[in-house]
Order: C-alpha cells, then sequence, then structure tokens
C-alpha cells in the first residue's frame, strides 16, 4: 500500500474534506499551531497514488506496516431522498434486494467509498440529490438530458438516468474519477451515461442540456460560469453545489455576470447550493 500526502494551509482544510469525501482511505489531519494540515490518501497501488500527486503536488511513499490504523472509517447508513431514491454504500447483491424490499417505491443507487467523489452523504452531493429529484418529477412524461461537471463517482448522472432522464453526460479530469464513475455506471444498469475524462478549462460545449448539474469548487465555477451558460438549454436548470458561506457571495456575482440566476438557493452548514437558469 501507498500514501500520497500534503501539506496545505489550515483554510483549505474544508476544501480538502470535500474533495475526497466519501473516501474512507482519506484523512485531513490539523498539525500544531492551527495554520496547517496534512492531507493523506490511502492507496492500494502505487499508479493510484501517483495520480493523486500529478494533480496536486505533494510526495508519495510506501507504507510501514503501522499506517493501516488510518484506513479503518466505516461506510455511512443509507441516504434517502425525497421520495424517489435511496443511496447507498451496499454492494453485495442479497442486501441490495433486501434494501429495495424495504423500501418500495425508491430506486436504489449504489455507490461504495472509493478514490471518486460523490456517495451522497456530504451536504453538498445530497443538495444535489434533493434538486435532481425535483427536476426529474417535474419533467416526468418529457424528454431530458443532464450534463454533470465534475461528477466524481458519478452518481448525480445516474441518478438522473434511472430517473428517467433520456441521456447524460458525465465529465471529470481526474481519470481514477472516471475510472470509478464509469464502474458505478455498469453496476446501477445506467444505460444512458456516457462518463468521459476532460478538463473543464479546455472543454468546449456541445449541443445544449436541459438540465447542467456542477458540484464543484468555488473558483472552477466561477471561471466557468460562461461556458455553463452556453451549455445550458433556454428554459433548462443549472444546478450548483460545492461553495463554502464566505464564498457564495462572489460566486452569485459571477454566475450574475455570465447570464445565469438562482431561483433556489440552500445553505446547509456551512454549505451553499442553489438552483436556477439563464436569466
Amino acid at each position: 500500500m501507498w500514501v500520497w500526502s500534503k501539506l496545505s494551509a489550515a483554510k483549505w482544510e474544508d476544501a480538502w474534506e470535500e474533495r475526497f469525501y466519501g473516501n474512507q482511505n482519506a484523512v485531513v489531519t490539523g498539525l500544531a499551531g492551527g495554520k496547517s494540515v496534512r492531507v493523506d490518501v490511502y492507496c492500494e497501488e502505487h499508479q493510484q497514488a501517483l495520480e493523486i500527486a500529478e494533480h496536486f503536488g505533494g510526495s508519495v511513499r510506501e507504507l510501514v506496516e503501522t499506517d493501516w490504523v488510518a484506513v479503518s472509517a466505516k461506510p455511512g447508513p443509507p441516504i434517502k431522498i425525497r421520495d424517489s431514491l435511496l443511496v447507498t454504500s451496499e454492494v453485495d447483491p442479497a442486501g441490495l434486494r433486501e434494501m429495495k424490499r424495504l423500501n418500495e417505491g425508491r430506486i436504489v443507487v449504489s455507490i461504495p467509498p472509493e478514490m471518486a467523489f460523490g456517495t451522497g452523504d456530504h451536504p453538498t452531493t445530497a443538495s444535489c440529490l434533493r434538486f435532481l429529484a425535483d427536476e426529474a418529477r417535474a419533467r416526468r412524461g418529457q424528454a431530458w438530458r443532464l450534463l454533470d461537471l465534475g461528477c466524481g463517482s458519478g452518481v448525480l448522472a445516474i441518478a438522473a438516468d434511472l430517473l428517467g432522464a433520456e441521456a447524460c453526460e458525465a465529465l471529470d479530469y481526474d481519470p481514477r474519477a472516471v475510472e470509478v464513475a464509469r464502474h458505478n455506471v455498469e453496476r446501477n444498469g445506467a444505460s444512458g451515461v456516457l462518463v468521459e475524462e476532460a478538463d473543464l478549462r479546455e472543454w468546449s460545449p456541445g449541443e445544449p442540456y436541459d438540465v447542467v448539474a456542477a458540484n464543484l469548487f468555488a473558483d472552477v465555477l466561477q471561471s466557468s460560469f460562461e461556458k455553463i451558460f452556453r451549455c445550458l438549454r433556454p428554459g433548462g436548470s443549472f444546478i450548483l453545489s460545492g461553495v463554502l458561506r464566505e464564498q457564495w457571495e462572489k460566486t452569485e456575482e459571477a454566475a450574475l455576470t455570465a447570464g445565469l440566476v438562482f431561483e433556489v438557493v440552500k445553505k446547509k452548514g456551512k454549505w451553499f447550493s442553489a438552483k436556477g437558469g439563464r436569466a
């Protein structure tokens, strides 16, 4: 086993926790003095750790035996989203059948904790799923297409597919996340989901979508609003999350400048999520 490590200013602790939330092999530790944190991600394969280092810097080392105590986190309980979804880390077929039996009427989505953000229990992901469930209900009987920017585990695109979307495209810059998302698509039988590797900074929008979801860091969102505007169909819906309380005002201003307006804004703890569309 290998571990990727990086020292960071304490002010970025929330961002690191969000990026690796749901990955039970990730640990964020505050250091003495309170000015810094250390981020560790434990990987079974050397290449996995090297890929993280390629994106975020930091260092990679082979583990000594005592480091195994850091990977003992347990997955959380299933998450109920409105009256339509149940997101679980369960992967055992018998366990999933029992969940479906006990939650008749809900679509069960299986997303195990892996090296990709978005298991459903983080406030930002859960908020996106609630907005998405509302959208699916409003668009029932209609043909609609979804684009998920920064898909992580693929949970949003998978949920949209299972809730009735005609087609879903999911993008992430992290090749490991793309691999995990594709496995999750297959695991959940979401045949209408296409997962592709793409850097949002270089990606160019194609044909417009009816729903665009983006659960991303605030700075990435702010620099991408013009692209999001171009790929959102007039009358379509834009779902946003991943914005900390102190980042919201600047983020909303950037969205308005790009021609996007939010009709619903939700605050869950320190996180902001919103749903809107073209102004």
